[in-house]
């Protein structure tokens, strides 16, 4: 299997793709996503949003500031 490479800066290697948790914490001060992204550059990949499980299964909390 080819290793990704990086559309912004070229950088190659599964080890350049970092997971940086989200500055935003939850009650349980669990971050609420993670930031996928280039180590070398920074170029966003996506991000992993928190799963949340209530008694009926999954579930959505929202932040109301």
């Amino acid at each position: 299997m080819a290793d990704p490479k990086c559309p912004a800066c070229s950088a190659s290697g599964i080890d350049k793709i970092v997971a940086t948790p989200s500055v935003e914490k939850s009650r349980e001060n669990t971050p609420w996503f993670y930031v996928s992204h280039c180590d070398e550059c920074g170029h966003v990949y996506g991000t992993f949003t928190k799963h949340v499980f209530g008694r009926s299964g999954p579930q959505l909390i929202v932040d109301r500031r």
